[in-house]
């Protein structure tokens, strides 16, 4: 398991999505937990594999927004580079 090192820019725009969905923080501390636990998660943006792009999809029907991360593997971190987060383009979680 590996630590995921926020940037600032990344912990401001967590703090502006907690005052906008209810559930911001929840779908944040997944996109942390699924990173930490898998960081090849992602999709590569970089022939080594080391620069990735991930996307965790929210739910209108439960106030949580879709996040989109790009973040940087190293040995000891994950670093997360960027973080965006938007209106859920679905009405509920899950997968039938």
């Amino acid at each position: 398991m590996l630590t995921v090192v926020e940037q600032p820019r990344v912990s401001r725009a967590i703090d502006d999505a907690k005052q906008r969905w209810p559930r911001a923080r929840d779908a944040w501390e997944t996109v942390s937990w699924t990173l930490s636990h898998d960081p090849q998660a992602g999709k590569p943006l970089t022939e080594s594999g080391m620069t990735r792009a991930f996307t965790l999809d929210g739910a209108r029907s439960i106030g949580m927004p879709t996040v989109t991360v790009l973040y940087e593997i190293s040995r000891y971190e994950i670093t997360v580079h960027d973080a965006k987060f938007e209106d859920a383009r679905f009405a509920q979680a899950g997968r039938a």
